[in-house]
């Protein structure tokens, strides 16, 4: 990893010591701020009715930060993870955008109650559509550290890591900022396949890097980026 961005990421992760571990979010409420233009002429957009299952997607999907006992059916997982899948492979294709396609970005699989799976750590292989057993071991105790302390009881996590190498050979110092690009667009199709199963789920950043380093066992090339707490709602 080039020494700009471990720099970067040295200086902008969190850490169990940094003060974040209050139990309470900082600030309950935030005003949102719409930026206007007033002083200049505007065009009003024509509404069309909301139709399609995309649109009616797009106006269900909220963030879920308490989930039931239910376990997630491994079948739900499997159309889950399917959307962040490989279309083509000469030349590679994915349900989603990647800088140069260097697809650098990693999922694993955090098992609490998924149906057909032990609880554990797994990897997901891209190229087979198969999870990779990591881990067997009821990690429960760890979740505030590897998921957030804001979620509860979630039935498993999806880690988002970057192998760095894989952009910097092409984008050098960009490979970071690609690196976010990306997850934010698996991200998404990850929360909107969520909410078509009906399937709660919640973005989150609140995880201890450190932590899923040492769980996963990662080179140091390769830095969690993203995570994303699932379950059904309670």
């Amino acid at each position: 990893m080039l020494k700009d961005i471990e720099e970067f990421y040295r200086k902008t992760k969190l850490n169990a010591v940094s003060g974040s571990w209050s139990g309470k979010v900082p600030i309950e409420y935030v005003f949102t701020f719409h930026k206007e233009y007033l002083r200049f002429p505007s065009v009003k957009l024509p509404k069309g009715p909301i139709s399609g299952e995309y649109e009616r997607l797009l106006k269900r999907r909220s963030s879920t930060r308490t989930f039931s006992n239910k376990p997630v059916p491994l079948g739900i997982l499997a159309k889950i993870l399917g959307s962040c899948r490989i279309i083509d492979k000469d030349p590679e294709r994915r349900t989603y955008p990647s800088a140069g396609a260097r697809f650098p970005l990693e999922i694993y699989l955090i098992a609490f109650r998924v149906k057909g799976l032990e609880p554990g750590i797994y990897h997901f292989n891209f190229s087979k559509f198969s999870l990779e057993v990591l881990l067997l071991s009821d990690l429960k105790k760890y979740e505030t550290e590897f998921v957030s302390p804001f979620l509860k009881n979630a039935a498993g996590a999806l880690i988002f890591t970057s192998v760095m190498s894989r952009s910097e050979v092409k984008y050098g110092l960009k490979a970071y900022p690609y690196s976010l690009l990306e997850a934010g667009h698996m991200s998404q199709n990850i929360l909107l396949s969520c909410t078509k199963h009906n399937v709660g789920a919640c973005a989150v950043g609140g995880f201890i890097n450190n932590k899923i380093i040492e769980l996963l066992d990662l080179t140091e090339d390769e830095i969690p980026i993203h995570v994303i707490g699932f379950g059904f709602k309670a």
